[in-house]
């Protein structure tokens, strides 16, 4: 059950007490709680089923699998948000050659979508740099295999709208690989502020494999942030990477790999997942936003098992703390 429900049962039982501020019944309502997390690459190179890859799993193991020890999470907040990086198909499309002999080609089949519904995810981004692995057929494919499935697909230039408490959220996908691109999205933004209380923005872009945030991303984040974009959510680097409070935004310069198919054996363990929750006031909306530092798999030894699960705070404190203060700017280094 999603938060909303959690929230009306309660608002109902404030109302049944005429003792209860009125201003504390308006605050649990009108709210809505967003989680985000990074690259999920629900396939493996080429379609590949190898003994112990993505692909195996997907075909020995149930759907809710992969999302199990993060699904309290993503169960009791409104909408969660996630970039499916890859290719789902069912027809034996060809991959489109990049030209080099290391290039990756991920792809899984269509039923693999039913990972996200069964993890509670509703919100997944297509731009990103694999999507298009297998051609305009394979990506046409994957949004039809996510739609299928109840799962929003983020495209290009294509507002997605929810609505929660009368709260109206507009989500867009976008690509940022070089300063000046974010003009290209210039005009759904203003649809979006036009149409939506908030704004919120899932682009994939950066120098991949680094922790330190590219300058240049840093000034078109701003700049987006200036046009009244309030959320900036971003993926593609493969590392953890800072959360800044800009003004009055918020922007994750990279949330890193999550339910990750494209690496058996990830060098990286650490990812997480990012929480707002957004509430109306009388003065606008107030942010609050939470970073749960996350492993890439439950696995003790370096193999991928492909379940991303919560670091934890007790066990694991040293780690946690270091996480929290890394993605904070409290720490120059994560480790």
């Amino acid at each position: 059950m999603k938060l909303a429900g959690v929230l009306l049962a309660v608002a109902m039982l404030l109302g049944a007490n005429p003792e209860a501020p009125e201003v504390i019944r308006d605050r649990m309502e009108d709210s809505v709680i967003l989680s985000f997390a990074g690259d999920c690459t629900l396939g493996a190179q080429k379609g590949a089923k190898s003994k112990g890859n993505f692909n195996w799993y997907a075909d020995n193991e149930e759907p809710d699998y992969f999302l199990k020890n993060v699904y309290d999470i993503f169960s009791t907040d409104d909408f969660t948000i996630v970039n499916c990086e890859g290719v789902l198909t069912d027809r034996p499309l060809e991959y489109y050659d990049k030209g080099s002999d290391g290039a990756f080609y991920f792809k899984g089949k269509a039923d693999n979508a039913k990972i996200f519904t069964a993890g509670s995810v509703e919100i997944a981004s297509v731009i990103n740099n694999h999507t298009r692995d297998y051609g305009p057929a394979g990506k046409s494919d994957t949004i039809a295999a996510l739609e299928a499935e109840g799962v929003r697909a983020l495209d290009a230039n294509k507002p997605v709208y929810v609505e929660k408490d009368g709260i109206r959220i507009s989500f867009l996908a976008c690509g940022i690989w070089y300063t000046g691109q974010e003009k290209d999205i210039y005009k759904s933004l203003d649809e979006m502020n036009e149409n939506s209380d908030i704004q919120v923005i899932y682009s994939h872009g950066g120098t991949e494999g680094v922790y330190e945030v590219d300058a240049w991303r840093k000034s078109v984040y701003h700049s987006l942030i200036n046009r009244g974009v309030d959320i900036i959510v971003n993926s593609h680097p493969h590392r953890l990477q800072p959360v800044e409070h800009y003004k009055n935004g918020l922007i994750v310069y990279s949330l890193g790999d999550f339910c990750f198919g494209g690496n058996s054996y990830p060098v990286n363990k650490k990812t997480a997942i990012y929480r707002v929750k957004i509430t109306r006031t009388d003065d606008g909306f107030e942010f609050e936003d939470e970073i749960i530092p996350c492993w890439l798999h439950s696995s003790n030894t370096s193999a991928n098992n492909f379940q991303p699960t919560p670091v934890d705070p007790v066990e694991f404190a040293e780690t946690y703390e270091k996480m929290v203060a890394y993605m904070r700017g409290e720490r120059k280094t994560i480790d």
